[in-house]
This record gives C-alpha cells, sequence and structure tokens, in this order.
C-alpha cells in the first residue's frame, strides 16, 4: 500500500463511530466486530443481486446543453419497481467516447449538490467534465427525489432514532442495486466508453463505493474520500451492537473483494470520525498493491485541492 501524506469539512457521515467512544485499555483502530468467514460473506454479496430481466424503460426527461457539455436527466425503473432519476452529463470536448465516472454524494448532499457553486465539496462534476470525463450521479435511498420514501423527513434526522441503524443499512444495499441498474443503462449508450468506468465515493457515498466495487465488475477502480471505518472499537459496550448491525455494509468486510483494483483513498488526519490508524487498519485489509491512500491536513470536509488530486490520479492509471 502507497501511503502519502498530502496538504491542508463534510457531508456528515452520522454512521461513523468515534474512536473516542472506545475504553482506553482496549485498542480503537482495529476492527472489534468479527470479520465475516468467507462462506458468511459469500451471502451477504447475494443480497445485492437484482432481476436483470426487469425492464429499464429508460426516459431522458430533462435536457440541458451548454457550450463544454450536455447533461440529461434519465428516468428509470429500479430493482424494487421505484422510478428513479439520474444526471448524465457528456463533455463535448473529446474526440472518442469520454469514460464514465459514477459520483455518489454523502449524508449532508444530493445528486443535484454537485452542481451548485456553494457545494461544500467542490466542484468535482464541472471538474471531471473539464478533464473529459462523462460523469453520472443519483440521489441514495431517502435522499434528494427519493425523500418521499422517508416521508418527507431530512435523512440526517433518521439517525439515532428507532430503526436508523437498519434503514442506514438498507440504504446502502439498495443504493448499489440502483446503481448496477444505471450501468445497464449506461452500456446502451454510445456517446460513453462502453468499457472504461470508475466510481468516486464521498463519505457515505465512499462507503456505498466500496460495497459497489465489491460486487461489481463493470467498474475499472476508483477515488474513495474519508469513508469511515465502521468496525473499529472495542468489542463490548454501547456501540459494539452498532457496529454488528452494520457489519455487512462495513468497509471492512468488503475489503477482501477489491484485490487488485486501482483505488485512491483521499483520507483526512483530523476526521472526527476515524482515527488515521483506523483508517490505514481498514485500507490493509484490501489485498495487493494497486490501492494508494493520501492523508490532507483537514478535518472531515477535505480542501478542495482534493479535486485535482482525484483527477490526476484518474488521468494516470492506465484504466
Amino acid at each position: 500500500m502507497k501511503l502519502f501524506r498530502s496538504g491542508s469539512l463534510a457531508l456528515l457521515c452520522s454512521v461513523a463511530l468515534h474512536a473516542s467512544d472506545a475504553p482506553s485499555s482496549i485498542p480503537p483502530d482495529q476492527p472489534s466486530a468479527q470479520l465475516f468467514s468467507a462462506d458468511a460473506y459469500a451471502a451477504v454479496k447475494s443480497f445485492y443481486e437484482y432481476d436483470k430481466g426487469i425492464p429499464l424503460d429508460a426516459k431522458v426527461v430533462d435536457r440541458i446543453e451548454t457550450p463544454a457539455f450536455v447533461r440529461e436527466k434519465i428516468a428509470f425503473t429500479a430493482h424494487s419497481g421505484e422510478r428513479i432519476a439520474g444526471w448524465l452529463a457528456v463533455p463535448k470536448n473529446t474526440a472518442i467516447p469520454p469514460p464514465c465516472i459514477l459520483v455518489l454524494h454523502g449524508v449532508g448532499s444530493t445528486k443535484d449538490s454537485w452542481w451548485r457553486p456553494d457545494n461544500p465539496t467542490g466542484p468535482l462534476a464541472p471538474r471531471l467534465l473539464e478533464a473529459g470525463y462523462a460523469v453520472f450521479m443519483l440521489d441514495a435511498r431517502f435522499f434528494g427525489e427519493r425523500s418521499y420514501l422517508g416521508d418527507f423527513a431530512n435523512p440526517q434526522n433518521l439517525v439515532g432514532k428507532n430503526g436508523w441503524l437498519f434503514r442506514f443499512r438498507d440504504l446502502i444495499v439498495h443504493t448499489v442495486i440502483d446503481y448496477r441498474r444505471a450501468l445497464d443503462y449506461l452500456a446502451i449508450r454510445p456517446e460513453i466508453d462502453p468499457k472504461r468506468r470508475m466510481i468516486f465515493g464521498y463519505s457515505m457515498g465512499g462507503v456505498t463505493a466500496i460495497n459497489l466495487l465489491a460486487v461489481e465488475p463493470r467498474l475499472a477502480g476508483g477515488v474513495i474520500c474519508v469513508a469511515p471505518p465502521m468496525l473499529a472499537g472495542p468489542a463490548t459496550g454501547p456501540l459494539a451492537a452498532a457496529r454488528q448491525r452494520l457489519a455487512s455494509v462495513a468497509p471492512e468486510n468488503h475489503a477482501r473483494a477489491l484485490a487488485g483494483r486501482p483505488l485512491l483513498f483521499l483520507m483526512a488526519d483530523k476526521d472526527e470520525y476515524y482515527t488515521p490508524a483506523a483508517a490505514e487498519a481498514m485500507i490493509a485489509l484490501i489485498p495487493g498493491d494497486a490501492k494508494q491512500v493520501r492523508f490532507f491536513d483537514s478535518g472531515h470536509m477535505l480542501p478542495h485541492t482534493y479535486i485535482d488530486e482525484v483527477i490526476g490520479w484518474m488521468n494516470t492509471t492506465g484504466w
């Protein structure tokens, strides 16, 4: 694993567990919830399967054209039967069909936030388009146009309420399958490269991206920003049960399935939701040496210079 420490807060990933909650007598930085056996993990991966025979019935329902790119809103049928919509934007400055990057938001955001000038995670989508990449993004379950699934409540308010652990777990699983359906759709769009696909995820989006990468061979690799470890902490105590309930979506359990995939982890030295040691322990669970990790001198919200790291890495990865 290549380790870098770069210069220099964010979409709150409220399900991250604070290392400071661990008793001082128990090392807080190593996974304490039991990692799944091979058989148990195979069962977990089956949660992400879906019926490919369900028609997508995809439609372009909105279209915006600028001098630099074309952006379309695509509505299609999810595996659950729900109609969902995502943004597909394709740059105009490419001589050949460009690669496509799936862009996954965090808890404090939606798919529309990537297009707003005040987006706290910076102008990632416009910068990717300028660099010659197409981008595609959905709302995670309960977010944005899908807030009706949570009775239109602010999804951040679900945290701490009865059953929130199960809702978060189901949110990750359903959103992963939604993106698998989106990949089915993207495969039929002639203006983007039919094979070159990568993923970017920030915070909760990073957790979702790791889950998606673990079950989706059509993704070459990706960039994971400030995705918190979910199993680090004491094996007993008030948070131990929470860790066990989230174990099926925890990055630590899916790390084994990422061997050989080019991955860049952009993490924070002063993140309030994990320690650098816990992050390094999580990333070390990924077999092989195709992964890299870089730490910023910041909290959970990375300085916007992280976008330079993302584009530079994607330009040189050779995928």
